[in-house]
């Protein structure tokens, strides 16, 4: 078995949600009462400033993996896949996971009657959509899809109950010629 898996997290992107609400509202503070007129929307350099949110972001989805679920949950090497038009996909984040790590999580997850329906609806076709996976193949991890399906799930709960406020991040700055 490989060491580790790259997989596709579906944490909820940036376009039009509450990460990107997140990072203007942080934006917003600096540049509010002047003391940091450096710090403007035009000035910060989004691409690594998302980079810096999503590694947080997801020291954060580890911590709640390994109390909610007790599994330690290691991502490595972090990256923003963004699509060239959002009106068919959102950002997701790439990691390295230790596949020991996955298989522990997958095991946990498949017995859980609430991923399980979650699974039905996202592997569900309907008029205007075709599902690449039944729910059958997502169960039996046909191209090690499951963890990604695990992995939104979890997402979905963790943004759901999670204080964004307690995200550290660093906003990055363009660099002045």
């Amino acid at each position: 078995m490989k060491k580790d898996n790259k997989v596709s997290i579906d944490f909820g992107g940036f376009y039009e949600s509450i990460h990107m609400d997140n990072v203007d509202s942080l934006i917003d503070s600096y540049n509010s009462d002047n003391e940091y007129p450096e710090y403007n929307f035009d000035n910060v350099n989004f691409k690594k400033t998302y980079l810096n949110y999503i590694n947080s972001y997801c020291s954060h989805l580890s911590d709640y993996i390994k109390s909610e679920y007790t599994v330690d949950m290691n991502f490595k090497n972090m990256e923003l896949q963004s699509p060239e038009y959002y009106n068919y996909s959102t950002d997701k984040i790439l990691a390295n996971i230790p596949a020991k790590q996955i298989k522990e999580l997958n095991s946990l997850m498949i017995k859980d009657a609430l991923f399980l329906e979650f699974i039905k609806e996202r592997t569900q076709s309907y008029d205007g959509y075709f599902s690449f996976y039944t729910y059958e193949t997502a169960l039996n991890n046909k191209d090690n899809i499951l963890i990604m399906y695990v992995l939104e799930y979890i997402c979905n709960k963790f943004n759901e109950n999670f204080y964004f406020g307690d995200l550290e991040y660093e906003i990055e700055l363009k660099k002045v010629a």
